[in-house]
């Protein structure tokens, strides 16, 4: 677990939990049930943004799939939040023409780089947000990834990253392997340490993580779509425990642990928690 525990180490009240939603199953179709959170953390106002599309339509979901996405504002940046709301919105307005001959990888390289243009153009490279999408049909799953929003999948009593984050911490990592003795907290105490290098509405996206072929899910599995809120708080453990609950339970106890961390300068945190029967 070693780069991922690395990730993770760094130092949103749910006003009503969302309802699971609980869809029918076809032969050979996974069933789904989504749950969420969001909270303000110690900010002063939320930046993250987050949908979840077809969750509520079977037939939808067989036809166009069911599209998961988090973003999170960038908070030294301006109008974080309607940068993360702009990119949301710009990602669902191109999901409306996928079908089921859409090459998923392929719309998911294309919109991303065509969402983070258009958060350059509106706020005229002043704003920024991170971005992490999953899309699901049948139980072919795909993601994409700009930024430190995290995905994980638990799997068999593991809890695994999916994505890649993009901040100079990957680079100080692989300048520590070329060190005659490699030091971890070395990399991790750097003040540059969790800069973005890459994210939606930068003025050239070139660091863009994504599935080239389909994930199967299998019954049990779950996946965790998330702002660094969560995942730059809590630990592979933790996020096991909640994520091996349905997303209702989970959802309710990743929001307890963030909260009882009673960190001082807690980020918002959102979260989408699927699950596979």
């Amino acid at each position: 677990m070693g780069l991922l525990h690395n990730l993770l180490g760094r130092s949103r009240r749910v006003t009503e939990p969302s309802v699971t939603r609980e869809l029918p199953r076809e032969p050979g179709e996974l069933t789904v049930e989504v749950g969420n959170i969001q909270g303000v953390g110690r900010r002063e106002r939320q930046e993250d943004s987050f949908a979840v599309v077809n969750a509520a339509s079977p037939d939808l979901r067989r036809s166009q799939g069911l599209l998961a996405v988090v973003a999170d504002g960038m908070g030294g940046m301006a109008d974080g939040k309607e940068a993360s709301q702009s990119a949301v919105e710009d990602l669902l307005a191109r999901f409306r023409d996928c079908g089921p001959d859409t090459d998923i990888p392929a719309w998911l390289a294309e919109s991303v780089h065509a969402v983070s243009r258009e958060v350059f153009r509106r706020f005229s490279g002043a704003s920024g947000t991170t971005l992490a999408a999953v899309h699901l049909r049948g139980s072919a799953l795909h993601w994409g990834s700009v930024g430190d929003s995290a995905i994980f999948l638990l799997r068999d009593g593991g809890v695994f990253q999916l994505n890649r984050e993009h901040t100079f911490l990957n680079t100080l990592y692989a300048r520590e392997l070329e060190q005659d003795v490699i030091c971890r907290e070395r990399a991790e105490q750097d003040e540059d340490a969790h800069r973005l290098t890459s994210f939606v509405g930068i003025d050239r996206l070139e660091e863009v993580d994504r599935s080239l072929r389909p994930l199967a899910l299998l019954p049990g599995d779950a996946l965790l779509l998330c702002s660094d809120g969560v995942s730059g708080v809590l630990t592979p453990p933790e996020l096991m425990e909640a994520m091996a609950l349905r997303p209702e339970e989970g959802c309710a106890l990743l929001e307890q642990m963030v909260l009882e961390k009673d960190l001082p300068a807690q980020d918002n945190f959102t979260g989408i928690l699927i699950s596979c029967k």
